[in-house]
């Protein structure tokens, strides 16, 4: 009995950390004008360069993976070079494991989720300063978002400003909590313990 007991463990706990597919991040984003887009697990440091580009009017799509199990960031850095600045963009997570901090898979800029500050990671965020839906001017619209309507953010309102700012743009990515349900994994030990037991009474019955 001992060793069928310890085969169904193994068996469990083998099935129980089997991997799972990683989550990714989706992000399309404009910037004006310079951006480096990143990953972290750490709000204090970039983390892991995703991406980057120099040109405000084009779109780019940039796919990342996340770290399982806990809260990741997403980092933008936006230097502006004259003129107004802004950043446009749409993330998008693969699956349920993540949550944006509105409690959806899908983050805009404009959204809540997204803090900005000018000293860098790990100061205090504050609120992001809409200048507009995508479509707004000096801008006009851009490709790539389909049905999705993300705002050109800022520190400002800058539409008709001028300035030379590097902007810190943070969003939490957060693990949402677990709920207690009786999972496959559970019911299969259930299922292999009720056979052990079944087997051990039909071995006393014979003896």
């Amino acid at each position: 009995m001992k060793k069928y007991l310890l085969a169904v463990l193994f068996l469990m706990a083998n099935i129980g950390s089997t991997p799972a597919n990683a989550t990714t991040i989706s992000s399309t984003l404009n910037a004006d004008n310079i951006f480096q887009l990143y990953v972290s697990t750490s709000n204090n440091t970039l983390g892991t360069l995703v991406g980057s580009g120099d040109t405000w009017g084009n779109t780019y799509n940039f796919t990342s993976q996340l770290t399982a199990g806990v809260t990741n960031f997403l980092h933008i850095v936006v230097n502006n070079v004259g003129g107004p600045g802004g950043l446009l963009g749409a993330f998008t997570l693969s699956d349920t494991s993540f949550v944006f901090a509105n409690g959806t898979q899908t983050l805009l800029t404009g959204d809540a989720g997204i803090t900005q500050n000018l000293s860098g990671f790990g100061s205090a965020g504050n609120a992001t300063v809409s200048e507009g839906a995508n479509g707004v001017g000096p801008w006009g619209t851009r490709s790539g978002y389909d049905q999705l309507v993300p705002q050109w953010i800022w520190n400002y309102y800058s539409n008709n400003g001028d300035d030379r700012n590097t902007v810190y743009f943070s969003a939490s990515i957060l693990v949402p909590s677990a709920v207690p349900e009786p999972g496959s994994i559970a019911l299969l030990g259930l299922g292999l313990l009720a056979l052990l037991a079944w087997r051990k009474r039909k071995e006393q019955m014979s003896a």
